[in-house]
């Protein structure tokens, strides 16, 4: 009987937390239909949702599928950059987390370079490599590699040597300590850091389309149709653009946080 309503209870709190988060959504967009009907903004900057809904789904339909093919090649591009980063910047953080000489060496090059906005780097790699997929990977790549070191770094240094010292006493080996004590304490940094990494390389992905990819891909898709005035189009571009970080979000992070430090009791619940 308490397994069947505590089955109930989790049914009952996630149509809540589903409602609680499209609610907001739905008021927005019906404001804004009722607003664009009855010509109280500009019709061709803000054309009504049903609208856009409408070219959003005709430009993933066939024989084209555009923006379909335009969601691959952005996701194509993310992906390898932020792999790209989140393996160099790993290595890197867990390296200058174990090692006080690597960190002091590697500090003042990661404080010179964090704060640089990574749009920055989109002309100067345009020049060094030209236009196309390539140049948009090393945005991506530089917009996420410094979080993810720094994160990184800051997680291993942060762990307790209380921890350290309590494996050791138990016979733990180096390895085992690594392993069973220092990456699960680290492992909040991490996730933090490769959610920064994602965010960052999302947005300088987008930018460094519009400026550098040949063809393709969300970002041009978008500054295109800003050449030729079509509004709704840049409107599909902006949704796909929304459902694609929400989702990658809800499938990576989300998810392994759930399986690791929300098991481990190490998020605090709200």
């Amino acid at each position: 009987m308490s397994t069947k309503a505590s089955s109930g209870d989790n049914i009952y709190a996630k149509v809540k937390s589903a409602i609680n988060f499209l609610l907001p959504i739905f008021c927005l967009l019906v404001v804004w239909e009722i607003l664009a009907r009855l010509h109280l903004v500009v019709p061709y900057l803000f054309p009504p949702p049903s609208q856009v809904f409408q070219k959003w789904i005709s430009l993933f339909s066939p024989p084209l599928y555009i923006m379909r093919q335009d969601v691959l090649y952005s996701l194509y591009r993310l992906m390898y950059g932020f792999l790209l980063s989140a393996g160099i910047g790993i290595a890197l953080g867990i390296t200058m987390g174990l090692s006080n000489k690597v960190y002091k060496f590697f500090t003042p090059l990661l404080s010179l370079l964090l704060p640089i906005p990574s749009i920055a780097w989109i002309p100067i790699v345009i020049l060094w490599l030209g236009l196309g997929d390539l140049t948009c990977v090393v945005i991506v790549f530089l917009a996420g590699i410094f979080s993810v070191v720094y994160n990184v770094s800051s997680g291993v240094r942060s762990v307790s040597k209380y921890h350290i010292w309590a494996a050791q006493s138990m016979g733990a080996t180096k390895l085992q300590i690594f392993y069973k004590v220092m990456l699960p304490g680290a492992l909040p940094y991490i996730i933090t850091g490769l959610r920064l990494a994602m965010g960052g390389g999302w947005r300088a992905l987008i930018a460094a389309e519009m400026l550098s990819a040949t063809m393709w891909g969300l970002g041009y898709r978008i500054y295109q149709a800003k050449q030729f005035l079509a509004v709704d189009v840049m409107y599909a571009g902006i949704i796909s653009l929304a459902l694609l970080g929400f989702t990658l979000e809800r499938i990576i992070f989300t998810y392994i946080e759930r399986r690791t430090v929300a098991r481990w009791g190490m998020i605090r619940e709200m």
